[in-house]
Parts: structure tokens; sequence; C-alpha cells
């Protein structure tokens, strides 16, 4: 059975990384194994020039993967997010960091002095805000530092195999009002 897989989306600068570094060991310590994909826009040199695979690309190959003791790397064309969740190892959640495009259900990470805009005003996907600020529909909203909260919410909501540990301070629910906020 495929695990199921969340985007954590929000602006470069609000605190994905952050958030997701605290979060991959508290559904940890539930028993959760985690794997995450990284998504980026911006350009990035992974086949270091000269470096074998890199020069068994230039030659011709479409793909090169280079495999050692401690972890695999493969180099090739960007795959689609289905491509990319089938090379996973067996896992029980995998978190998507960025992906803000892809039909995902997602986490929005909102920091008010990066953007002011809310990821859910548009986006039906976002079933959860990790921000500064509350959120302007009715979901989920946590502080950055709640992260056994989150882990809490997703376990429950993905019927993780982790146990819940109860309600923390913090998910609060979000409310719409004419003004949106």
């Amino acid at each position: 059975m495929k695990p199921p897989a969340v985007a954590v989306s929000g602006p470069s600068g609000s605190g994905k990384t952050r958030l997701l570094k605290a979060l991959i060991p508290a559904l940890a310590a539930r028993g959760i194994s985690v794997a995450l994909l990284k998504h980026t826009s911006h350009r990035h040199p992974f086949d270091r020039p000269g470096k074998d695979t890199e020069v068994l690309r230039r030659a011709g190959a479409v793909a090169a993967a280079i495999q050692g003791p401690d972890g695999l790397a493969l180099f090739g064309p960007p795959r689609p997010l289905a491509g990319l969740l089938a090379l996973l190892p067996p896992c029980h959640l995998v978190l998507a960091e960025g992906w803000r495009g892809a039909p995902l259900p997602r986490v929005e990470v909102h920091r008010r002095c990066i953007s002011p805009d809310f990821l859910c005003a548009t986006d039906r996907r976002v079933f959860a805000v990790v921000g500064d600020e509350r959120p302007p529909r009715d979901l989920p909203w946590l502080r950055a530092r709640e992260v056994e909260a989150l882990a809490d919410l997703l376990v429950a909501r993905f019927r993780l195999p982790g146990q819940v540990r109860g309600r923390r301070a913090g998910a609060r629910r979000g409310r719409s009002t004419a003004s949106g906020r």
C-alpha cells in the first residue's frame, strides 16, 4: 500500500525546512517512518562537473545513479511527483516540501513578514496552517513550535500507526469573517 503524501508549502523563508526538521523526529518518536521529497525552483548543480556520473551523463546517459555504503543518488531529468514517490523506500508517510502545484493535501507554513497572503485562501487542499496569524478560513491553526500537535493531527488525519498523544496547546481553528481575516 502506498503511503500518504502531504505537501508542506509556503513561500521561501517561511520556515518549511525548520518545521520539518522538528516534525520528523516528533513523528519518528511515535514509530512513524517518514520519507521526504524536496522541490525547488532554483537551479542546483547536483552532479558535480568532472565526477564519473556527470562525465557519463555528458557522454549520453539519460540518467546516472551512484550508490555507496551511506546512500543512493540519482542524477537525471526531472520526474513527475508520482515517479519520485515510486523511488522511495517503504515508509508510513511522505512529506513533500514545496510542491505547491502538486495535487496533494497540504499544510501551509505562513509568516506575515514573508507574505501577507495565505495559500489556503485559494487552495482548498490546505487542511492546516502553521503560522503566526489566524488563517482566513476555518482550519486547524498551529504555531511553529507546536510540532507535537501537528504530529497528532497528521497521525489522526491519515490514520498512521503512531499514537495521538493528546491535544497540545494550539490546534486552534481559523475563522472566516467578512474581511477574510
